[in-house]
């Protein structure tokens, strides 16, 4: 919870505190193309290991490690991407045009 609140003071001060329009859906689009591909990543990565021909118990305990890592890498985005869908919900037209 802590780390939500975080990102969630970390993103109020980067719009509002902006000094140009900020453009929350780009954000949003990038953040779940960065999650998109660590996602893409754990898959190859899990595939790759699964087809080896590694001892089972030691190809179980290099599967944990993936998938425990994979959690953690992904848990920053995945909480940043629930953030930007409040601010883009509670947005009007106006706070969403893009910058540019």
């Amino acid at each position: 919870m802590q780390n939500h609140q975080q990102v969630s003071s970390a993103l109020d001060r980067l719009i509002i505190g902006a000094e140009q329009p900020f453009d929350l859906r780009a954000l949003w689009q990038s953040t779940s193309r960065t999650l998109s591909n660590l996602d893409f990543e754990h898959q190859h990565e899990m595939q790759r290991v699964e087809r080896g021909r590694t001892d089972p118990a030691l190809k179980r305990q290099i599967i944990d490690n993936l998938k425990r890592r994979h959690r953690e890498r992904r848990q920053p985005y995945v909480t940043l991407i629930a953030e930007l869908q409040s601010h883009l919900a509670s947005a009007t037209p106006h706070d969403l045009q893009a910058t540019g």
